[in-house]
């Protein structure tokens, strides 16, 4: 009778182990198509988001690109002298080479591939590669053929072309942007400035994108051209054909992605648009490559099914009491899956943030009410909202000591102090930027609740994460919709940090002035600082520097910026000048001491990079001075040992010859020597006269005349001022002498 019971157990326990099986490996599949069709969801949008944030990058590169070609052109207009090249009716040789090696000074920016200044009234272009030319003569054929129909309206939109090189050593042409300013001086052609910019800008900022991604990045015009990729033979290849080319084009979005062919191959394709430049920028990836991962884990999830069945039917009877195993197994695997879900619903949430706070992206909003519930944002759509944005100080120092991945722990640990203190008052969200700041998003609170829990915050930070924060508060909106403008005027706020420190706190209220005031550079003060620069006066340098920078408090970042910019290129136009003018190199890296001025984040710190060059060059120019005047006196000992027989040999003569001021060379030797020039002519020639009534019989009229003396008397006077004696004296006493040997 127990035999039949087993029997009856064991089929139990084997029909539910196979139904069980059965039951798990439907389970499995269908959890196996759920998370395959999730993830491969969440595997778009992660490429979709990395796209867009690619090619914000590129876009904020083509930005740079527009902002610096505008401030080249600003520069240009500001300077003394390169303006007179538009009112020209004559060339001026001496202003020609002014203005040649300041367009040289311009064009040796390393964004720059050439500069041209266009004078319509003499069809000339003046260039910062070849100088002066005629139209007809010019090498660069293709910007005279754009001058010849230029209207104004076009001024400072991008030209992509190719500028044929002319040299006979090499054979590659040049890929350029070409912005153009242009003003008409009423009849006939006006004038011009001409900036190449070399595609390399464009390269660099796709090739950096490129490293890390499959697929390719590629920059078009508005119709349908190639402006720019990394594959130099596409450069302005017309792809208007293609039909992802013609989805972005005539899309009515600004941004946007979707699915299409690109070059026969099906590609997750996502497009952003510059309308300062009227460019599209396009990131595609072949949708075999973004599935790849997801297809692998597909693949292994259902072999690892197939096993689990086969064994599981094969090895009913065994292992059926044991059935917990298999069920552990699938638990821990979920538990793994359920995590791995749970990190890509915050990377989700922050990717959304971003698109919405930082670029801006447009949600209408019942789509944005969804979004909100489906990532858990505590935000109302029609409650007042504020932004403070939370910016890291000495974010260079923190860049040195920390490695990326770290840094965005640092921001995430921000995050995590911000909310905690501000959520106690009011709901309240957090994005992390992916730079030096975060963003708080936040309904309203009382101001002096609010300067409380701003204060804590930056004490918290302090104490945990060991640097500090300036902290900037926007204006309230008066709902979430406004939130992209809340974020940009904090922005603007925070740049204020430069005057008012580290740890500060800013609003509104206390930038507002300052934005609308409008500042006047002190031209005066510059021109004075290049003289004192020019004659080495470097303590009035330093001063009159101090006092430009200074002047700058209570106006706008971006005045101190232009400021900073001009005074900047006006030294180095001056230290350039010396150099050439001397030869003598004071060893100061300009490129590098610009890009180091535009990570300093106080006007102290700005102030502190000018005096120590103007430091570096006091030494340079007190090595100089000693070598310069030691050189000075033999150059003169040497004119007068030549000419000390001419009578008219003075001052005046020396000077002319060495092409230095009379007044000046005089007063120069009279310091360092104690002498004046006469004295030194008056030394070598009685020195002369002495050897000649020592050794000759000629008479002491005709050594007057030969010593260059004008007359006999003036001859005797000094003569006996340096001997003690007169000429007469002198022979007698020097033969005299001779014949007691």
């Amino acid at each position: 009778m127990k035999l039949p019971n087993r029997m009856s157990e064991s089929r139990y326990f084997s029909s539910l182990f196979l139904y069980s099986s059965t039951l798990t490996a439907v389970i499995v599949l269908a959890v196996t198509y759920i998370l395959y069709v999730n993830f491969v969801h969440i595997e778009q949008k992660k490429i979709y988001s990395y796209s867009e944030e690619s090619l914000s990058q590129i876009s904020s590169s083509a930005d740079a690109m527009l902002e610096n070609a505008k401030m080249a052109i600003a520069q240009i207009l500001l300077d003394r002298d390169m303006p007179k090249v538009f009112y020209q009716s004559e060339t001026d040789p001496v202003e020609t080479k002014t203005i040649t090696d300041r367009i040289n000074l311009i064009g040796s920016m390393p964004f720059l591939h050439s500069v041209y200044l266009y004078n319509g009234k003499l069809d000339l272009y003046y260039t910062s590669t070849i100088g002066l030319q005629k139209s007809a003569y010019f090498a660069d054929q293709g910007i005279v053929e754009i001058m010849n129909d230029y209207n104004s309206n076009m001024n400072l939109k991008p030209i992509t072309r190719t500028i044929k090189n002319a040299s006979t050593v090499g054979n590659m042409d040049y890929n350029v942007y070409s912005f153009i300013y242009y003003e008409n001086s009423g009849s006939g052609r006006g004038s011009a400035i001409i900036l190449n910019i070399s595609d390399t800008w464009m390269k660099k900022a796709i090739a950096t994108i490129d490293k890390s991604q499959s697929g390719g990045i590629i920059i078009l015009d508005s119709g349908g051209v190639l402006v720019s990729s990394i594959y130099k033979d596409q450069m302005l290849s017309d792809l208007s054909h293609q039909a992802f080319v013609q989805d972005i084009l005539h899309a009515g979005e600004k941004s946007g992605h979707f699915i299409g062919d690109v070059d026969g191959v099906k590609s997750l394709v996502t497009y952003a648009s510059s309308e300062a430049l009227d460019w599209k920028f396009v990131r595609y990836t072949p949708y075999k490559v973004a599935v790849k991962e997801v297809d692998k884990m597909r693949s292994r999830t259902l072999l690892l099914c197939s096993i689990l069945i086969a064994l599981g039917l094969s090895l009913a009877y065994l292992t059926s009491r044991r059935l917990n195993r298999p069920f552990a197994e699938m638990l821990k695997k979920l538990g793994v899956q359920d995590q791995a879900i749970r990190e890509n619903s915050y990377k989700a949430k922050q990717e959304f943030m971003k698109q919405w706070v930082i670029e801006g992206g447009s949600f209408p909003p019942n789509v944005l009410q969804k979004r909100f519930e489906s990532h858990e944002i505590k935000l109302n759509l029609q409650d007042e909202v504020r932004v403070l944005l939370l910016k890291m100080d000495r974010y260079k120092d923190i860049s040195r000591q920390f490695e990326w991945n770290d840094r965005g722990l640092l921001r995430f640990g921000m995050m995590n102090i911000a909310l905690e203190i501000m959520s106690k008052q009011v709901p309240c969200e957090a994005v992390d930027s992916g730079e030096d700041h975060v963003i708080l998003l936040f309904h309203w609170l009382p101001i002096d609740e609010l300067e409380k829990d701003i204060a804590q915050i930056g004490q918290e930070i302090k104490k945990y994460l060991k640097f500090s924060v300036t902290s900037a508060v926007s204006r309230v909106g008066k709902d979430v919709t406004l939130i992209q403008n809340c974020y940009l005027e904090a922005q603007e706020i925070s740049k204020f940090r430069v005057f008012a420190g580290w740890e500060a706190h800013l609003d509104a209220d206390q930038t507002s002035e300052a934005m609308k005031r409008s500042y006047r550079y002190p031209m005066q003060k510059e021109e004075l600082l290049t003289d004192a620069l020019m004659l080495g006066k470097m303590e009035e340098v330093k001063q009159l520097c101090q006092s430009i920078l200074d002047s700058t408090e209570g106006y706008s970042y971006k005045d101190l910026n232009l400021t900073v910019l001009r005074l900047f290129f006006s030294i180095n136009m001056v230290v350039d000048t010396l150099e050439k003018a001397s030869g003598y190199s004071f060893g100061i890296p300009f490129n590098e001491m610009f890009a180091h001025l535009a990570e300093l984040e106080r006007l102290c710190d700005i102030s502190d990079s000018f005096m120590e060059m103007f430091g570096q060059m006091e030494g340079k120019l007190g090595e100089k001075k000693s070598a310069k005047y030691e050189e000075l006196i033999r150059k003169i000992y040497a004119i007068i040992d030549v000419e000390y027989r001419k009578e008219d040999l003075c001052l005046d003569h020396i000077a002319d010859i060495l092409n230095m001021s009379p007044v000046y060379l005089g007063r120069l030797i009279k310091k360092h020597t104690s002498k004046s020039v006469t004295d030194y002519i008056n030394e070598v020639r009685i020195e002369k006269a002495a050897e000649m009534l020592e050794c000759s019989d000629r008479l002491i009229s005709e050594i007057s005349s030969v010593t260059g003396f004008a007359s006999t008397s003036y001859f005797g006077r000094v003569f006996k001022k340096i001997h003690g004696i007169t000429p007469n004296e002198y022979r007698q006493k020097m033969r005299a002498a001779a014949s007691n040997l």
